[in-house]
């Protein structure tokens, strides 16, 4: 071979051999390249899954490019699943855009809105706060995050609601004492009219509509003292729920027979006692219960149960009935006094107020909600007495 021949194949060697060299740092700059892309997406999904409230990166068209793990959570559904779907689907269940949106608001001016929003799937009031997020003219999206104000709310309806009743059993309990006293005056009137004129029947049935009226404002006014009334500490003692219960039963039966109502009661064994007047609790399972009748007027069941709760520190009463239910409309006002949906005569209203109001004095909350076969559950909450 010439020597020309040998001394340009070692110059392609060592061309070769630079060239292999400077690749290979190609590859490690491309590696270290890699390994930060990776690290940093690793650390941004975490970061993203990480966050405890659900959070959303959404479309102009509304449809979900990337949503975190509470958000999976909240709308029972796997997060491979929720890609690529319509928000308003997988966050509230419905098939058009909710109600106030600020979405579409949000992109148009490009700032930040912040909305309320029902999720229908886990029962639960979100406030979404929606960020505008724009990679270009074309590629339009936002930021979806959601802060559960559910328990929020609640107590601010309970704040209103106890306010409300405060004010309400200050103005009837003043009202009530002034009306007492005419109304006693007229029925022990009428009473002494009735032997003047015994044979005039005529005069007697009149009278006697006047006494009945009379009787029926009486009832509205103790009523009122009653819903004014707060028990004191003293009359409070340990109580078996159960006992006190089928203490109430009796005056309940008839009513149940002329409605063709059945009851079915399940006392949990060893229930532990709550501290409370015996006679105001007593009123509280008398109310629900003649309630519960009215709103089965062709039948059905009324089913009492108690249990413990919160690993014992609660008593739980639930009462529910196979009715209509109760119209979502009303369900804001049905605590309040004077309130009724029964028919004129048939109820003051006051029922379900003097229960809130006593179970509110023994420490105790009262729910109720809609059951999924018809009717309605009403759950009382007390606090156990437990002995230290």
């Amino acid at each position: 071979m010439p020597k020309g021949s040998k001394r340009a194949a070692a110059v392609d060697y060592k061309s070769l051999e630079k060239e292999l060299k400077s690749l290979v740092k190609s590859n490690e700059a491309l590696e270290k390249l890699v390994g930060i892309l990776e690290r940093g997406k690793y650390m941004w999904e975490s970061t993203f899954d990480a966050i405890t409230s659900p959070v959303q990166i959404v479309s102009q068209d509304y449809k979900i490019m990337r949503a975190n793990i509470a958000l999976s959570a909240v709308c029972s559904k796997d997060i491979r699943e929720v890609v690529n779907r319509r928000c308003y689907e997988v966050f509230a269940g419905r098939k058009v855009p909710c109600d106030g949106c600020p979405l579409e608001q949000s992109i148009v001016n490009g700032e930040q809105i912040t909305s309320s929003l029902c999720n229908k799937i886990a029962k639960r009031e979100f406030e979404v706060s929606v960020y505008p997020y724009t990679k270009n003219v074309e590629d339009v999206s936002v930021v979806l995050y959601y802060r559960d104000i559910t328990e929020e709310r609640r107590l601010q309806r309970e704040i209103i609601q106890q306010e409300k009743m405060a004010a309400i059993g200050m103005l009837a309990g003043g009202v009530a004492h002034e009306i007492n006293n005419p109304l006693g005056g007229i029925i022990a009137f009428t009473q002494l009219l009735k032997k003047d004129v015994k044979g005039n029947k005529d005069v007697i049935n009149d009278i006697e509509v006047i006494e009945e009226a009379a009787g029926r404002c009486k009832k509205i006014v103790a009523d009122l003292l009653d819903f004014s009334r707060i028990s004191k500490d003293g009359e409070h003692s340990p109580l078996d729920i159960n006992v006190i219960l089928e203490k109430v039963f009796p005056f309940i039966r008839r009513e149940m027979q002329s409605l063709n109502v059945e009851l079915f009661f399940d006392g949990a064994g060893r229930l532990p006692y709550v501290m409370g007047a015996s006679n105001r609790l007593q009123q509280v399972f008398l109310n629900l219960m003649t309630n519960a009748c009215h709103a089965m007027e062709k039948g059905g069941k009324l089913a009492v149960t108690t249990g413990v709760e919160d690993g014992g520190r609660v008593v739980a009463i639930r009462v529910r009935d196979t009715g209509a239910g109760i119209n979502s409309r009303i369900k804001e006002q049905i605590f309040d006094p004077f309130f009724t949906t029964k028919d004129p005569g048939k109820g003051t209203g006051l029922g379900l107020s003097i229960s809130y109001r006593i179970v509110k004095e023994h420490g105790g909350t009262i729910e109720f909600e809609d059951v999924e076969d018809g009717g309605t559950e009403f759950v009382i909450r007390l606090p156990a007495f437990i002995e230290e």
